[in-house]
């Protein structure tokens, strides 16, 4: 491992400030994982090793995530160790969990294969949202997160924060075609969409899921376009009081995706 006593090292230029980025990360693109938490969700799948680039630690976490790192192929130069105060001049920020990974993305998942049921994402933009939502689609059994064009990068450090680790179990699009292309091609391979909306005619509670699902979200603000409902195969609607007229699309999505996997099982029976 590197000991760090200096702000200046260039092998640290990734983590300096760790910038929010927003909108769009391709393959190759540089991220950063944060938390030991989030780290160790990530270095469990053999495919990290294609992408994990360099780690930045403090101290206390070194020597327990040092093995972990070297298994998948991080070299010791590439591992670098400072004190807690001299990561947070780093970060820009006071820090609450000392360690950072910095990684590419990998390439997308095929659409073609993608495992159903699925959730896509339409004018999410809000990277708190996508990874809340891509949370609540791993511990639901739902296998993919699609996002459209106008839709926050899934592999956004705060999408990554946010969703624990969980960003990890899902295979992920981030589409670079137009939507109306992207329902019509998941329509070929048998999907049904459904979309979420106030006024939809359908109850979700009463609505009849099935597996091959591919749950729809809208924006934040507006929700999902008219000309984008006429496109799916339904819309359910969750009841609530007057008085609010609408969730938060994460919280929505949580209430959706639950009653999606009560009635279908997505969920394996535990084994305890």
């Amino acid at each position: 491992m590197v000991e760090l006593s200096s702000l200046d090292d260039p092998r640290i230029a990734a983590y300096r400030f760790l910038p929010e980025r927003t909108g769009r990360l391709s393959p190759g693109d540089r991220t950063i994982v944060e938390s030991e938490l989030v780290v160790r969700r990530l270095l469990r799948h053999p495919w990290s090793a294609d992408v994990v680039e360099s780690a930045l630690i403090e101290h206390a976490a070194a020597e327990r995530l040092e093995p972990l790192l070297r298994a998948r192929g991080v070299p010791p130069d590439r591992i670098f160790v400072a004190p807690k105060a001299l990561l947070e001049q780093v970060v820009g920020y006071n820090l609450h969990h000392g360690v950072f990974v910095c990684m590419r993305v990998p390439a997308m998942a095929s659409l073609s294969v993608l495992p159903l049921p699925a959730v896509m994402l339409v004018g999410v933009s809000s990277a708190t949202n996508v990874g809340a939502i891509a949370r609540s689609a791993a511990a639901f059994g739902f296998g993919s997160l699609l996002c459209d064009r106008q839709s926050a990068s899934p592999w956004l450090r705060r999408c990554l924060r946010v969703s624990m680790g969980a960003m990890f179990e899902l295979a992920l699009y981030h589409a670079t075609e137009p939507t109306d292309q992207l329902l019509e091609q998941l329509r070929s391979r048998g999907a049904r969409l459904i979309g979420a909306e106030v006024d939809a005619p359908h109850v979700y509670a009463a609505f009849e899921w099935s597996r091959c699902d591919v749950l729809v979200f809208g924006s934040e603000g507006s929700g999902l376009d008219p000309a984008l409902l006429a496109q799916l195969d339904a819309a359910v609607r969750i009841p609530m009081q007057p008085a609010v007229e609408s969730l938060n699309v994460a919280a929505a999505a949580a209430i959706l995706l639950a009653e999606h996997t009560k009635v279908c099982g997505s969920i394996p029976p535990s084994t305890s």
